[in-house]
């Protein structure tokens, strides 16, 4: 089959209720957008959800799923329908209409310009979003942002557009645990962000529990960054200051207030001591798990976007790489730049 413009990553643990809402909503909105697919994502549900959505492929061929043997979570699902979506581009956004579809030609307009990643924020205004939740969002991401060694703005959601160079470099990663809002900006390509306001779920309860909340801060945080392992390094010198003060104070006390205990000086320089080389030693084997974790992640160490085979202009007189190489050989010595103040043009 030829392949899409467009796929959709449609993520769904028991949402048999919502599974054939959101593939009609999605099908009448992207009428004007060329051929899409629909690809589900049964994240072992225990209710018809599969069944809803084997229904719905035996009537559309542009529904194609995936499913799970148990519930291994969202960010496994999108993992498994970029690897299964076959489009120029593929959305992922969720099945519940929390993420609304009348987005989705903001999203395409701005791939259309040139963005590879468009990612959606959350306006919290006019959103039926509690203050609860709201609150513990931008908690969330003040936290990641410290910690981390990405930026990701408040309001972030796993409902996005992204290019199919981005899919086959995230494709090509194997981490085991993954945070898709925090992995596209990672990658570095350019990134435009559209507005949204959170949608109301149509039927159902919401999957996201406080522990699994938890769970997914948890691996944004420690999924992108080394930083709390260097925790131990900034908590030795803190420590290691607070124990030069002690050890002064003892013998200051022990020397002139005289109001010490036999012993209680060294004892308390001891502790100071050992306490700082103790944070120290553990930094130092955080630093090298930090870099441990690294390696064990795969991740290559840098991504092309593009090479001088890419380029119209260099390609306009040719394209191959000999004339590439004559237009090289043939600048002169006289061409050359004058040799800058302090540094000496080689033989």
């Amino acid at each position: 089959m030829d392949k899409p413009t467009l796929s959709f990553v449609l993520p769904a643990h028991n949402e048999a209720l919502n599974v054939a809402s959101i593939a009609a909503r999605l099908a009448g909105i992207c009428k004007s957008f060329g051929s899409f697919e629909l690809v589900f994502v049964d994240d072992g549900s225990d209710d018809d959800t599969l069944a809803a959505i084997r229904s719905l492929a035996a009537r559309d061929p542009a529904v194609r799923f995936v499913s799970f043997t148990r519930n291994f979570g969202h960010q496994a699902a999108l993992r498994a329908g970029l690897r299964h979506a076959r489009g120029s581009a593929v959305i992922v956004m969720d099945c519940d209409f929390e993420h609304p579809p009348e987005t989705v030609p903001l999203l395409v307009s701005a791939w259309q310009n040139g963005a590879k990643i468009v990612v959606t924020r959350r306006a919290d205004k006019g959103a039926t979003v509690s203050a609860v939740k709201s609150w513990t969002s931008r908690l969330f991401y003040r936290v990641l942002n410290t910690l981390g060694d990405i930026r990701i703005e408040p309001g972030s959601a796993d409902f996005m557009l992204l290019d199919r160079v981005v899919v086959d470099v995230i494709n090509a990663l194997d981490d085991q645990d993954v945070f898709l809002r925090g992995l596209v900006r990672w990658i570095g390509f350019p990134i435009a962000a559209v507005p949204y306001v959170q949608g109301m779920r149509q039927a159902g309860d919401s999957k996201y529990t406080l522990r699994r909340m938890v769970d997914f801060a948890v691996t944004g945080i420690v999924a992108h960054s080394v930083r709390p392992l260097r925790l131990a390094i900034y908590l030795a010198l803190s420590f290691a200051g607070i124990g030069v003060l002690l050890v002064v104070y003892s013998i200051v006390s022990f020397l002139w207030i005289h109001h010490t205990v036999a012993g209680w000086s060294s004892i308390m320089a001891v502790i100071a001591i050992l306490g700082a080389g103790q944070f120290l030693v553990l930094g130092i084997i955080g630093e090298y798990v930090g870099r441990i974790l690294r390696e064990t992640r795969r991740r290559p160490i840098y991504i092309v976007a593009a090479t001088e085979a890419d380029d119209p202009q260099l390609n306009a007189t040719g394209g191959d790489a000999a004339g590439r190489a004559v237009r090289m050989t043939t600048i002169s010595a006289a061409d050359a730049p004058p040799p800058q103040p302090g540094l000496r043009r080689p033989a």
